[in-house]
C-alpha cells in the first residue's frame, strides 16, 4: 500500500454542534444566536493511508464475510407535521415521485445498509451506509471501508455524466502518481435500483464528512481565517492541475459546497451511527413507502479537502458550449454564450477563495429588486474588474449588442454598482495585496489570460513568499 503526505484541514477543538440540526438555515441560525467561540483553523501536515479496496480477497467468501444489518429504531423519533416542508420538499421543483423512496435501515444490493440521511440536491440524495462486506478473511478485520456514501439519483435524470466522468477519472487516478489523485474523492462501485416510478442510478463514495460551504454557514458566517483558505485552496488547485494536465477534464462546478472534508479515519462514522440509535432523527412519514428524513450532522474532524461532484463534468479540451456554473459562478465566457474551457475552474477557483474568506459574495447575479439578470452580473463584473476588453467582446458581436454600443460603451440595462471594487468589499484581512493580487490572475476578462492551476500554485499568496 502506499502512503500519501497529504495536507489536512485541522478543525480540532471545535465547538459542539447539537446531535441533530433541523436544516442548515436552522443551524446556522441556532449556532449564530449561541455565539459559539471558535478557534482559529490552521492546517498540519499529516500522512494519511489511501486503503479504499474495490474487492474482497478471491479467497474469501462473501457470505463468510457479510455482516449482519442492525435494526434501526422504530420509535422514540420526533414525528414532523404533514404541512410543514422540509429537507427536498422545499426545493422550487420538487416532485416526490422523481426521488427514491430510501428507507434508514434499507439495505442495497445484500451490502450497503442506510445508517443516516447526508443532504439532498435537486437531482439526488445522498445517504450514510454502512458496507456490510467490509469485514475481510484475515485475524483483524479489514475496517478501512466500513462506512460509505450512497448517492441516489431522480428516475428523471436525462443525461448523467457523473458515472462516466468518475470512471475515465478513476483510471487515471489507478494509473498515476501525480499529485492531486488523493485530492479527488473516490468512486467504489454504481448500481442501478428500480423505484415506484423508475430506474435509479446508484453511486457509492469513500465517505465524508460535511462541505467547506455548510462549515461555514454552520460555524463561521463571517469566513475562514486566511491560513485555512490557502490550504483549502492549496488542495483545490492541486486536484484541478490533475484534472486539466492528467485527465483532460472540466470540472465546470467547483464551489465550496463541492469541497468535502474528507476523513482520516473511517471508524470515526462509527459515532455518526450511534448518535441513530441514542437519538434517532425527526422525519416526517408522507406515506406508506415513503418517509423525509432529516440530514444529521456531526462535528467536523481533521481531514484532507476532497474535490466531488462531476454531475456537469465535461471531458475533453473542447471549446465546450451550453450553460454551467452556478449562477453566482459564471465566467464571462459563458455568458458571452462563446466556447469555453479549463480557464472556467479557474474562474471558480477565485470566487471560491473569495466566498471563503469574505462573508459576502463578489458577484450575486441580481439585480436591485433581487432579481436574477445578465446584465446586473457584467455590471458587477465590471465594478469589480474594470470594463472587458474589445477582443472579448468581439468573440460573439451578437451577443455584445445586447449589452454593449458599438464602441464597447456600457448601454446601462443595469447600473455600475458604485463601491463594488474588489479592494472596497475585502473587509477582513489588514495586508489585503497578496489575496488580491491572486485573485486577480483567477479572475479576468479573457479566458487566454487566466492563470492555470499550476500557475497558481506558485503564488505568492499561497506559497507565503509575501507574508
Amino acid at each position: 500500500m502506499a502512503y500519501f503526505t497529504k495536507r489536512t484541514l485541522n478543525l480540532t477543538n471545535y465547538s459542539r454542534l447539537s446531535n441533530i440540526l433541523p436544516g442548515l438555515k436552522t443551524q446556522a441560525t441556532v449556532l449564530a444566536h449561541s455565539k459559539a467561540r471558535l478557534p482559529s483553523l490552521r492546517l498540519a501536515n499529516t500522512s494519511f493511508l489511501k486503503a479504499f479496496a474495490t474487492k474482497l480477497p478471491d479467497s474469501t467468501s462473501i457470505l463468510d464475510s457479510i455482516e449482519k444489518p442492525r435494526s434501526l429504531p422504530t420509535g422514540g423519533f420526533k414525528i414532523i407535521e404533514a404541512n410543514q416542508q422540509v429537507e427536498e420538499e422545499e426545493l422550487p421543483d420538487y416532485r416526490a415521485d422523481r426521488f427514491y423512496p430510501v428507507q434508514l435501515g434499507e439495505v442495497f444490493q445484500y451490502r450497503y445498509q442506510v445508517i443516516a440521511k447526508l443532504g439532498f440536491g435537486s437531482s439526488s440524495t445522498t445517504w450514510l451506509a454502512r458496507d456490510l462486506r467490509h469485514l475481510g478473511s484475515s485475524p483483524k478485520p479489514c475496517r478501512a471501508r466500513q462506512y460509505i456514501a450512497l448517492k441516489l439519483y431522480v428516475h428523471t435524470s436525462l443525461v448523467h455524466r457523473e458515472l462516466p466522468s468518475y470512471r475515465h477519472v478513476s483510471r487515471l487516478i489507478a494509473d498515476s502518481s501525480r499529485e492531486g489523485r488523493s485530492n479527488i474523492r473516490i468512486l467504489l462501485d454504481s448500481f442501478e435500483v428500480t423505484g415506484p416510478h423508475g430506474n435509479h442510478i446508484v453511486l457509492i463514495f469513500e465517505a465524508a464528512q460535511m462541505s467547506l460551504r455548510d462549515m461555514k454557514l454552520v460555524f463561521r458566517l463571517d469566513g475562514f481565517d486566511e491560513d485555512f483558505v490557502r490550504g483549502a485552496i492549496i488542495e483545490l488547485l492541486k486536484a484541478l492541475d490533475f484534472l486539466h494536465t492528467q485527465g483532460e477534464l472540466i470540472h465546470t462546478d467547483v464551489h465550496s459546497g463541492n469541497m468535502l472534508l474528507g476523513v482520516l479515519d473511517n471508524n470515526l462514522l462509527q459515532t455518526f451511527e450511534e448518535k441513530e440509535f441514542s437519538n434517532p432523527v425527526p422525519r416526517k412519514p408522507v406515506s406508506s413507502t415513503r418517509t423525509i428524513y432529516l440530514s444529521r450532522l456531526m462535528r467536523p474532524k481533521e481531514g484532507p479537502m476532497l474535490l466531488s461532484d462531476f454531475g456537469e463534468a465535461r471531458i475533453g479540451p473542447g471549446p465546450h458550449g451550453g450553460d454551467i456554473m452556478p449562477l453566482a459562478y459564471r465566467a464571462p465566457e459563458t455568458l458571452l454564450y462563446v466556447g469555453w474551457s479549463y480557464p472556467v475552474d479557474i474562474w471558480s477557483v477565485g470566487l471560491t477563495a473569495w466566498d471563503l474568506l469574505q462573508p459576502n459574495k463578489l458577484f450575486t447575479a441580481r439585480d436591485e429588486d433581487g432579481d436574477l439578470y445578465d446584465a446586473a452580473h457584467l455590471a458587477q463584473m465590471i465594478a469589480a474588474l474594470g470594463p472587458p476588453p474589445s477582443e472579448f467582446l468581439a468573440k460573439n458581436p451578437e451577443r455584445k449588442a445586447d449589452f454593449w454600443g458599438e464602441q464597447g460603451e456600457w448601454l446601462g440595462l443595469a447600473p455600475i454598482p458604485v463601491g463594488r471594487t474588489m479592494e472596497a468589499l475585502e473587509t477582513r484581512l489588514q495586508d489585503k495585496t497578496g489575496f488580491l493580487g491572486f485573485i486577480r490572475k483567477a479572475l479576468t476578462w479573457m479566458p487566454e489570460d487566466r492563470a492555470t492551476a499550476k500557475e497558481l500554485l506558485r503564488d505568492p499568496w499561497l506559497t507565503g513568499e509575501n507574508a
